[in-house]
């Protein structure tokens, strides 16, 4: 009898650590299939209900965003980060659950290789991308992503993929000269030559055109920083998408301050939602200190532009990394870095000296029957990143939790 109980016992311990037995596999095939674009699968909602959440340090949370939350309106919501933010499932997963109709905010001038905007289409021609992690460049604005033309012609259009309603535009350029830098033309064949005012300076310009738009470059100087597109009716409507590949909690430093800053007041966000850290936790060095003052000077900058924002932050999924390769016999081995569990913890001790909200991916998969079985139900690569099915996930338990929020 007494060999039962342990046994027992030892079962219900297994069970609490690898999480309860949840149909992971269902849940995937759940979220790829269109009708559950702007809703929850039934097939999720236990996972939803039972794991744990979004903890809330924050001194007393903004009731006019928990209102924006709940009517799904006049919300915009801005999101930085990583990879895990850079190909746009997340945030677009959390777009068709928050809006019927949304327009796009700040958008980089082209997205590099491996990064995209899921409902804005671009077409370009003659332009390279400088990205703040790889390209030297004296100032990056927000986000740290800038297109300079390689040759004349050189253009840059955006369609959405919703609709082509008319849209405010602000367009974000340098140029290292005064005089005509820029022609842009609408689906209305609207045309503005555009000047400008100031070398060496970035400008933002503002222009009411009707999509799809051209944006050409008529100096191989001219720098684009990128553009904001918001409807007049819809204008609040917004979950921006500005991830970088291999991006630290420090690569905002690349950003030029006053810019940025200003970007943010153009815009102002009831909610950012930080997502660094798993390039942090890769390095064999991890500098606490540091990691808390860079990542907490990001927060204390956004503060300052948006003062009412409520800040969200997110600790990585589980940070693994590669320590032998595949064979013929057997598939690559990869195991838990050394610094994933102290980045971990230097995000939650972030979290609470900064009065911020805080959502623990890696305890959210580990409950939901951990990392193994999420790659067995193509929710998560064998490396550190998800699938995209698996930030579909990530995605619907943020707003299942948001919408909870008191």
């Amino acid at each position: 009898m007494r060999v039962f109980i342990v046994y027992i016992i030892l079962c219900l311990g297994l069970i609490c650590m690898q999480g309860m037995d949840y149909p992971l596999k269902n849940i995937g095939i759940a979220l790829s299939s269109p009708k559950n674009n702007t809703q929850i699968p039934i097939e999720s909602k236990k996972l939803l209900e039972s794991t744990s959440g979004i903890k809330n340090f924050q001194e007393q949370t903004s009731a006019a965003l928990i209102a924006k939350l709940h009517t799904k309106e006049n919300l915009v919501i801005r999101i930085l980060g990583d990879s895990h933010i850079a190909g746009d499932f997340l945030s677009h997963r959390l777009r068709g659950l928050f809006f019927q109709n949304y327009t796009f905010g700040f958008v980089y001038p082209l997205y590099p290789s491996y990064h995209q905007h899921i409902a804005l289409k671009y077409e370009s021609t003659n332009f390279t991308i400088l990205n703040s992690r790889h390209s030297e460049l004296d100032e990056y604005p927000l986000g740290g992503v800038v297109a300079k033309p390689t040759a004349l012609p050189a253009y840059i259009t955006l369609t959405p993929k919703n609709n082509g309603e008319a849209a405010i535009s602000q367009i974000i350029f340098k140029s290292p000269n005064k005089g005509k830098v820029i022609l842009v033309e609408d689906s209305t064949n609207q045309k503005f030559l555009i000047n400008a005012k100031r070398p060496n300076v970035w400008q933002i310009l503002t222009l009411n055109l009707q999509f799809p738009i051209t944006i050409n470059a008529l100096n191989e100087e001219v720098l684009f920083g990128g553009f904001f597109i918001t409807k007049e009716k819809d204008k609040h409507n917004i979950i921006e998408n500005l991830g970088i590949n291999g991006a630290r909690s420090d690569l905002w430093l690349k950003w030029n301050k006053e810019l940025a800053l200003q970007q943010m007041r153009i815009l102002p966000a009831d909610l950012y939602i930080l997502c660094y850290g798993s390039n942090d936790a890769l390095f064999d060095n991890f500098d606490e200190k540091n990691f808390l003052k860079n990542y907490g000077n990001l927060i204390d900058n956004i503060r300052e532009a948006n003062p009412q924002a409520s800040i969200l932050l997110l600790t990585p999924p589980p940070v693994v990394k590669k320590v032998s390769n595949a064979t013929k016999r057997k598939k690559a081995v990869y195991k838990i870095t050394k610094n994933a569990k102290p980045t971990q913890l230097a995000i939650a001790k972030l979290a609470e000296e900064k009065h911020a909200l805080l959502f623990n991916m890696e305890d959210f998969i580990q409950e939901s029957g951990g990392k193994a079985q999420w790659e067995k139900a193509n929710l998560a690569k064998p490396d550190v990143h998800l699938l995209p099915n698996g930030y579909k996930l990530i995605a619907d338990k943020l707003y299942y939790e948001l919408q909870k929020l008191k």
